[in-house]
């Protein structure tokens, strides 16, 4: 949809006009993510057709009225749109371990994911290309709002047959628990920075590839460095899935977001290089791990009836990272060039890391459950 809306308001308004009408609807689905989440999984499986129908009925009409009527009043319409966007991604995922009880199936299942979805980065301005090749940019963004309700009707099904996986206990505990962010639990920050740095990592490579692109081969050399960056990704998650682990999620997780630490320090160094298409690929390879073990880490430490919301938290953690990324990166990069950008995105991903290592230990969760060590503050684990 993104995609569909900036080739959309491209041609009906201009590139200027398209970059920020995408970047409101990035933002209009991203920063409401959470409370979306959460409404979605109170009001059970028919809240997700429902969403979808509203949000084709607004993308429908901002393709109607483009072109005709000032751009603010049809970016505001998208953008109205992208509010009511239906959790698909958040609710799929939450499902997983219920489908996938054995802990190294749910891994595979979810670098699978990751994977596939890493893959549409790639599919998708193919397919969208073609449709504005074969007829209108209005229609491309329609149809592609048209999917939105098969895919909300399948999922709605899927979560209808699942068996209910909550005691009334557990139930009463996520009740009284609700209103408490994920975000403001020590491992819930744990969990969703990392992925927020990733964000920014993925938003600053978007200004420091055709920085760096433009010395040696032309600013549209840089498509090939943003398409070894999503191979990277996808090469990182079959790698990832394929090994048995030893280390735990946390110990993993601090090590994959290093990987990012690495990246930046590649870019930094081959900012005006044509190595810069084999630095892209290699920065990559922990995108898709980072994902892979952020959803683990949901499974393990967040109860189930927040697994939603926490999914949520996620994918808004990246999308706001991302557009942030993308504009401080842009401002820096005037001032002092790429590398220092990179370098900025090296600090960025250091901190994460340290933020992931604070995560609870095995150890101290059982201590907390024994009664050992104060209040809880592990989504999940009640107050003793």
């Amino acid at each position: 949809m993104p995609f569909s809306v900036l080739m959309a308001f491209t041609e009906s308004y201009g590139i200027g006009i398209a970059g920020i009408a995408s970047g409101a609807l990035m933002l209009a689905i991203a920063l409401p993510g959470p409370a979306r989440a959460r409404w979605a999984s109170r009001r059970g499986p028919a809240a997700l057709p429902l969403m979808a129908v509203a949000c084709l009925i607004l993308f429908t009409a901002a393709a109607a009225v483009m072109g005709h009527v000032p751009w603010q009043a049809a970016a505001a319409v998208t953008a109205a749109a992208g509010c009511l966007f239906p959790p698909l991604t958040p609710a799929l995922r939450s499902v997983w371990s219920r489908l996938m009880p054995d802990k190294d199936h749910l891994q595979r299942i979810h670098t699978l994911d990751s994977t596939v979805e890493e893959l549409t980065f790639v599919a998708t301005p193919l397919l969208v290309s073609a449709g504005m090749a074969l007829s209108d940019t209005r229609l491309t963004l329609v149809v592609g709002a048209i999917l939105l309700l098969p895919a909300a009707l399948g999922l709605s099904a899927v979560l209808r047959a699942l068996p209910a996986d909550q005691s009334e206990e557990d139930a009463i505990e996520a009740t009284v628990r609700r209103q408490r962010s994920v975000l403001r639990t020590r491992d819930g920050r744990g969990i969703i920075v990392p992925v927020l740095a990733l964000g920014l990592f993925a938003g600053g490579l978007e200004v420091i590839i055709p920085a760096a692109s433009s010395h040696f081969g032309g600013l549209a050399s840089s498509g090939y460095a943003f398409a070894a960056f999503s191979v990277g990704g996808v090469v990182g998650g079959l790698a990832y899935g394929r090994k048995t682990w030893v280390a735990t999620l946390r110990i993993r997780y601090v090590i994959v977001t290093a990987g990012l630490v690495a990246g930046a320090f590649l870019l930094a160094a081959a900012a005006q290089s044509p190595l810069i298409v084999l630095v892209a690929f290699c920065a990559g390879l922990p995108m898709t791990p980072i994902f892979v073990v952020a959803y683990l880490l949901v499974d393990e430490r967040v109860e189930a009836s927040r697994h939603t919301d926490a999914n949520a938290w996620l994918g808004s953690g990246f999308n706001v990272g991302s557009a942030s990324g993308a504009a401080m990166g842009g401002q820096l990069l005037a001032l002092t060039g790429p590398r220092l950008v990179a370098v900025a995105l090296a600090a960025v991903a250091s901190g994460a890391a340290a933020v992931a290592f604070r995560i609870a230990t095995a150890e101290e969760v059982s201590e907390r459950l024994t009664g050992v060590g104060g209040n809880s503050d592990v989504p999940g684990v009640p107050p003793v």
